[in-house]
């Protein structure tokens, strides 16, 4: 979304947003209860899966800070307001009039929930209340509203990092957690969402009412924003990196033998929950730490197809989804096998989003706003190809 120039934050975004719809091309057969569910489960699938989950989203968001930061520069507040409701909001609503009802009338067709023709279905495709027991969802899309109300809650905060007064401080608090391992502190504010605010949370992804995922997503949102602003944090994370890796291994094999093995969805008991918010959180923490050191050590090139990547993540993170529904349900229909399954849902929505993207949304000038794209990105893109 962001324009950033940081090669290893841009590797981030897409291999973070590339696993992010892999994992979902698997949720048919994981053995959760989602939109579209076999009666068939993958064990190992899910058991990778259950991994991924204690750092998919908060690697996201981690960058989202990071690229937000960026995105601001010298921005006034009024021009950084309008750019991010085009590049969000805009999305947001057209991926809940357009992208999402497929899905909802796909998922109420399987469970028997309705029958007819989506012609049929589309009277009522915005009927009911909000989803579950009605049709209004924003399904995956609940990532878009998360930050765009995360960063104007953040602005505040975030326009004075950028002021001098801000950088020095910044700069001060970035030397002094590299010099004495202070950044193991981050995990105790997740900690904390984990054992006060989850238990009393609901509507997980709906905003209202998560308390533990607005403050759980806002930390990272900021973290996000200050690690990869702070050189001495970024060279602390690149030379503890196999450390972060240790620790991740670490916390969250404890995590799985205390309270993940053997279960499809734990039950934490209230005399538990301090030892699992701990784990949890260092766990969170040691990884992000791990992933970024790596990052930053290793992906330090920019190829030339990974411009073009980057550019094309937020396209296709609005698009994957509804591919992946429609590719599930005719591959549950006929039958086929868990694991073909699962190999052809995630070929098959790759394929499906790129023929797509590459297709409509990239060349036509009117559909890219609808897609966080910039309008004047394809007039460039023109004028390249043309000779001379």
């Amino acid at each position: 979304m962001p324009v950033s120039r940081r090669a290893d934050l841009d590797w981030l975004r897409v291999l973070a947003f590339g696993l992010l719809i892999a994992y979902h091309a698997g949720m048919a057969w994981s053995g959760w209860n989602w939109h579209l569910t076999s009666t068939e489960s993958i064990d190992c699938l899910r058991e990778g899966m259950r991994f991924v989950n204690r750092w998919r989203m908060p690697l996201i968001f981690l960058v989202s800070g990071a690229a937000i930061m960026l995105a601001l520069g010298s921005r006034t507040p009024g021009a950084f307001t309008r750019d991010r409701v085009k590049r969000l909001l805009v999305p947001l609503a057209f991926g809940m009039i357009v992208l999402v009802p497929p899905q909802i009338y796909l998922e109420r067709l399987y469970r028997g929930q309705f029958t007819g023709s989506v012609f049929d279905w589309l009277p009522q495709a915005f009927q009911g209340g909000p989803y579950p027991n009605g049709n209004v969802s924003w399904h995956h899309l609940w990532f878009l509203a998360y930050v765009l109300v995360l960063t104007f809650a953040a602005l505040p905060g975030l326009l004075w990092a950028r002021s001098p007064q801000g950088r020095r401080a910044l700069d001060k608090a970035g030397h002094l957690a590299a010099r004495f391992g202070l950044q193991w502190l981050m995990a105790l504010p997740i900690a904390a969402s984990i054992q006060w605010l989850a238990p009393i949370s609901y509507n997980t992804n709906g905003l209202i009412g998560d308390w533990h995922g607005l403050v759980h997503y806002g930390a990272l949102l900021l973290y996000g924003a200050f690690l990869f602003g702070s050189s001495d944090m970024l060279q602390v994370l690149n030379r503890q990196r196999w450390l972060s890796f240790v620790v991740g291994v670490a916390a969250y094999g404890a995590l799985y033998v205390m309270f993940l093995e053997g279960t499809v969805r734990p039950t934490i008991a209230e005399a538990d929950r301090p030892i699992f918010a701990l784990l949890s959180a260092v766990n969170t923490m040691a990884w992000l730490f791990a992933i970024t050191g790596f990052a930053n050590r290793h992906l330090t090139r920019r190829p030339a197809f990974l411009g073009e990547a980057t550019e094309a993540v937020f396209p296709f993170y609005i698009l994957h989804q509804t591919v992946t529904v429609i590719v599930v349900y005719w591959l549950l229909q006929i039958g086929v096998p868990p694991i073909a399954g699962f190999i052809l849902a995630v070929l098959a929505t790759f394929i499906g989003t790129s023929a797509i993207y590459f297709g409509l949304v990239r060349p036509l000038w009117f559909l890219r706003p609808l897609f966080g794209l910039k309008v004047a990105d394809s007039r460039s893109i023109v004028m390249r190809r043309q000779p001379g």
